[in-house]
């Protein structure tokens, strides 16, 4: 009895851990006078799992980042504090997270451009939540690539399952992380928002920072969100 109950306790500190707010970088911080993208997730809330039926369902893990294809150049936008601080409740680690945007960070930090304080946050509330992200200018007029990986606990299908040694077991994570990627011409005036489509998932277990193509098993971790809109600003 007392098991199960402390049990429930860990179960429910998570949880809770897991909805503090935060805002993303806000429009009143940005120069309106130069260029900047906007990315709006709408949440589906329909497909994110309870941990048990009394607890709220938690909200996506998630970073995103650019790259430019002409150089190999990437650099982060923004990622949830927990995943970006690798700061877990009851858990050292888990790379099994957002394991493409840690190969991103590592990239980052090798080349001694990476300050996490500037870009997370908690996962931001509401049904809606939109990140702003100030072009550099020396990425003006360069064509990028906009990558979103996203993640939710719990999030079991049929392969990846709850069976303790089954094929897709990974514990709590369920189903991998999936990858969604635009991309932007910023030589050409602002047109139409862009659409990022998903382009595959990250390795189950983080073993590495590969973004894997094969989407056939996975479900109802590409409907983490209902919409996914980048807009390129400039005055």
């Amino acid at each position: 009895m007392h098991s199960t109950i402390r049990t429930m306790v860990i179960v429910l500190l998570v949880a809770v851990g897991g909805t503090l707010t935060c805002s993303a970088m806000k429009k009143d911080r940005l120069d309106d006078a130069s260029p900047f993208l906007s990315i709006q997730l709408v949440y589906n809330y329909d497909v994110y799992q309870r941990p048990l039926f009394f607890l709220p369902k938690g909200k996506p893990s998630f970073g995103i980042w650019i790259r430019e294809p002409a150089t190999g150049y990437y650099e982060s936008i923004f990622v949830t504090r927990k995943a970006g601080k690798n700061e877990w409740n009851f858990a050292k680690a888990r790379p099994e997270s957002i394991p493409v945007w840690y190969g991103v960070q590592q990239q980052e930090k090798e080349r001694d451009a990476f300050d996490l304080d500037a870009i997370s946050g908690a996962t931001p509330e509401g049904d809606t939540a939109t990140i702003y992200w100030q072009i550099p200018e020396r990425l003006r007029g360069r064509q990028l690539e906009i990558y979103l990986e996203a993640n939710n606990s719990f999030d079991f299908n049929q392969y990846y399952g709850r069976k303790k040694g089954a094929p897709g077991y990974s514990g709590a994570n369920g189903q991998p992380s999936v990858v969604w990627r635009a991309t932007l011409d910023l030589a050409r005036p602002p047109q139409q928002p862009v659409f990022p489509v998903p382009i595959g998932h990250g390795d189950l277990f983080g073993e590495s920072h590969r973004i894997f193509p094969d989407l056939s098993r996975i479900t109802s971790a590409m409907l983490t969100f209902h919409e996914i809109k980048i807009g390129f600003h400039q005055p």
